[in-house]
């Protein structure tokens, strides 16, 4: 206990330095909390539009990469999957692409043009398209009859009102308003709520036909056939029986299989994962570097205090516990600062990105395994300076 209690004297002794250093480590653990909460986004973004689908089985195109680039299937290939024995149901899916005027931006000129994604269904499906526990999508079960009414009109879309501020401000484009998509004419005409990922900024519900128009796209060709089982099947069993009597164009998942498949894509191999990982590491290793050299300055400053120790008779592996116990009252300070920054600029990421970047207890304790890593690291490296302590200096 003693060379810890002279390891927190020696920090509050120098009570500037020692702020610089609690201020050093802080930094970098919000370094590494807001490079782990962007990992966290991607991981959840990614399988954000088939959180929102209602389905057991999802069949695809097999050059399915991921949820931007998914290919496109036949419509005839949803009829064959429904003769499978444990098919309750099967309805389409269709990702489109566009170009959406912002119609509050400059109307002197028109507005600028967004990429947008469009979301095409059967009007008279959107009950069984999307999940029913999902409250957030629409306000209530009233509100999603009247906005599948809406849609059934041609030339009418639903916008997410999460999407980036770019498409226009929802509270500037009430129920009605019209503007361009693809230089096609469509009115808004109501609005849901689902959020943005890394691949899309912006989504649009309509009609299939709808969305057939302002794309271009045949009506034979959707993207995604959502395969609902009756109550009971066996998941499993189902889908291999799908994939039995569908040709080798389609494949066919399971919600867990296309969840896992989707996180791994976009977390392990795209750049966006790599780069939040590498951001994690560079956090790290400056963090260390900035308390190894302090460390190492406080150490050089206070060789008189280790050289008098050890003329008392004090070993090497007391005075180790002193430096020791420094480092671990740096990351004590560091992390309970950097944690208490991190909530705040989780919350400003969310509100200004719109990303849906959240704590959890895990990363709470991942960052602080880090944080003691990093700090008692630099100063085992640090620790090193205290054996030129030489009492015969102190003659």
């Amino acid at each position: 206990m003693t060379s810890f209690r002279l390891g927190l004297a020696g920090l509050l002794h120098q009570k500037g330095r020692t702020a610089i250093s609690v201020t050093g480590a802080a930094f970098a653990v919000l370094l590494i909390f807001m490079q782990l909460g962007f990992l966290g986004a991607v991981e959840n973004t990614a399988t954000l539009l088939y959180d929102k689908f209602e389905f057991d089985i999802l069949i695809t195109s097999s050059e399915y990469i991921d949820a931007s680039r998914p290919g496109v299937i036949r419509r005839s290939r949803l009829a064959q999957a429904r003769a499978a024995a444990p098919v309750q149901d099967v309805l389409p899916m269709t990702l489109g692409n566009a170009n959406w005027r912002n119609p509050t931006d400059h109307p002197v000129r028109g507005g600028r043009l967004w990429p947008i994604v469009i979301l095409g269904v059967e009007p008279n499906s959107l009950e069984r398209t999307f999940r029913a526990s999902d409250t957030d999508l629409f306000e209530n079960a009233a509100d999603r009859d009247a906005k599948s009414m809406a849609i059934r009109r041609l030339e009418t879309v639903l916008m997410d009102r999460r999407s980036r501020p770019d498409f226009g401000d929802p509270i500037d484009m009430p129920t009605g308003t019209r503007t361009e998509v693809n230089d096609k004419q469509i009115e808004l005409a109501g609005y849901f709520s689902m959020g943005t990922g890394f691949s899309y900024t912006g989504l649009l519900i309509a009609n299939e036909q709808t969305l057939a128009e302002m794309t271009r796209r045949p009506m034979n060709d959707v993207t995604f056939g959502l395969v609902q089982l009756k109550p009971g099947s066996d998941v499993n069993a189902a889908r291999d029986e799908i994939a039995a009597i569908l040709p080798p164009d389609c494949q066919v998942f399971t919600r867990a299989q296309i969840g896992a498949q989707e996180r791994e894509y976009w977390v392990k191999r795209t750049a966006v994962g790599q780069f939040f990982y590498f951001g994690v590491l560079l956090a790290i290793t400056v963090g260390g570097i900035f308390i190894y050299q302090m460390m190492v300055a406080d150490i050089k400053k206070h060789l008189p205090e280790y050289a008098t120790l050890k003329s008392m008779g004090y070993r090497f592996g007391f005075l180790f516990r002193i430096v020791l116990a420094q480092a671990v009252f740096l990351a004590v300070g560091g992390y309970t600062l950097g944690a208490l920054a991190s909530f705040g600029f989780y919350e400003i990421t969310r509100n200004a990105a719109h990303m849906p970047i959240n704590m959890t207890n895990e990363r709470l304790v991942i960052v602080l395994a880090l944080t003691v890593f990093m700090c008692v690291g630099s100063g085992l490296l640090a620790v090193r300076k205290v054996k030129s302590a030489d009492p015969a200096d102190l003659f």
